[in-house]
C-alpha cells in the first residue's frame, strides 16, 4: 500500500493505526471532522466531504463510530452517523479511487455474543452499515472486509469512555482504594488497540474480504483482572463484592483464530501485560471513573 484513507483518524484506534502505517513509510490520508483533516466531512451530516487537496489511494480503513446508548437520542447518533454516514464515506470511495474499505466493525453486532437479547443500537447501526459499505463497494468491483472487534483498551485511558469499568478497576488499584464489584454472569475480553489497528491493516493489506469475528484468544473473568490489577500496582487495594449492584451482564465471545493465521498475526498483549504497561508509563491518573454504578 502506497497510501491509506483513515476516516476517524483521531480517535483512539484512529491514531492508532496512522502511527503504524506511518512507521511503515505508506501515506495517511485523514478524514475526519476536525478542520484540519485531509478531507473534511460530519458523518451522519447534510454536507458532502470537503476535499483540502487531490487525494488518491487504494485502501481505507474505517474507524469513526457514534457510541450512542438506546434511548431516543442515542438511537438517532447511531443511525445518523453509521448508517446515514455510508453515503458519505462511499463519496470519500468515490473521489479517492478507494478499491477497498477496511471496516472496524464491532462484536455488537453479533446476536450471539448475547444470546436472547436484541441488539442495542450501536450494534444495530454497525451491523447495518457493514451491509451498505459490503453492497457499494460490490457496485463498483470493489472489496470489502469488517473485522468484529472486541473491547478495545490502551495504555493513555483514552478507552476509559467506552470501558468504564476497565477503567474503574485500574483507577481503583493505582490509588490503593477498595473498589465495589457486582458479581458477574460471565467474562468480558478486551484486545489492546495496537493489536487492533495491526490486525486492520493487514486486512487492508491482503486479500480477505467479508465479515470476521475478532477476540482476545483468552477471555477476561473481571474480579479475577481487578485482583491482578491489586497485586501489579501493590497500593493496598481490596475488593468487596456488592450484591446490590446489578451483575455483569453473561456475555459468549466467538472465538475464530482463523484471521489470525490468514493475517499472519496473533495478538500479542495480555491484560496482564497492559497493567504493568500502564504502571510503568505512569498513566494510570488518565484512567477511571471512580463511581461507575
Amino acid at each position: 500500500m502506497k497510501a491509506v484513507v483513515v476516516l476517524g483518524a483521531t480517535s483512539m484506534l484512529g491514531r492508532e493505526i496512522t502511527r503504524q502505517l506511518s512507521n511503515k513509510g505508506v501515506e495517511i490520508i485523514s478524514a475526519g471532522r476536525h478542520l484540519d483533516s485531509d478531507i473534511v466531512v460530519n458523518l451522519g451530516s447534510s454536507d458532502a466531504p470537503t476535499f483540502r487537496k487531490s487525494v488518491q489511494a487504494e485502501v481505507l480503513i474505517h474507524c469513526a463510530s457514534a457510541f450512542g446508548g438506546d434511548d431516543l437520542d442515542g438511537v438517532k447518533q447511531n443511525l445518523s452517523v453509521n448508517m446515514a454516514g455510508c453515503a458519505q464515506v462511499l463519496d470519500i470511495v468515490q473521489h479517492t479511487g478507494v478499491r477497498k474499505i477496511v471496516y472496524a466493525g464491532s462484536l455488537s453486532s453479533d446476536q450471539l455474543v448475547e444470546s436472547g437479547i436484541p441488539l442495542g443500537a450501536y450494534g444495530f447501526s454497525k451491523g447495518e452499515a457493514e451491509r451498505i459499505l459490503q453492497w457499494g463497494m460490490t457496485k463498483i468491483g470493489g472489496d470489502f472486509c469488517s473485522l468484529r472487534l472486541t473491547q478495545l483498551w490502551d495504555t493513555e485511558g483514552a478507552c476509559c469512555t467506552h470501558q468504564p469499568w476497565f477503567g474503574r478497576i485500574v483507577a481503583y488499584a493505582s490509588h490503593g482504594l477498595t473498589l465495589k464489584m457486582p458479581t458477574a454472569d460471565g467474562p468480558r475480553n478486551f484486545m489492546h488497540v495496537s493489536d487492533a489497528a495491526q490486525l486492520l491493516i493487514r486486512a487492508a493489506d491482503s486479500s480477505l474480504a467479508g465479515i470476521r469475528p475478532v477476540s482476545f484468544p483468552v477471555d477476561t473473568d473481571l474480579l479475577e483482572f481487578a485482583r491482578q490489577a491489586n497485586v501489579v500496582f501493590d497500593r493496598g487495594g481490596s475488593i468487596e463484592i456488592d450484591a446490590a449492584k446489578k451483575p455483569f451482564r453473561k456475555m459468549y465471545f466467538p472465538k475464530d483464530e482463523s484471521v489470525f493465521d490468514l493475517l499472519g498475526f496473533h495478538p500479542r498483549i495480555s491484560l496482564e501485560d497492559g497493567l504493568t504497561l500502564i504502571r510503568n508509563a505512569g498513566t494510570a491518573e488518565a484512567f477511571g471513573p471512580l463511581d461507575v454504578q
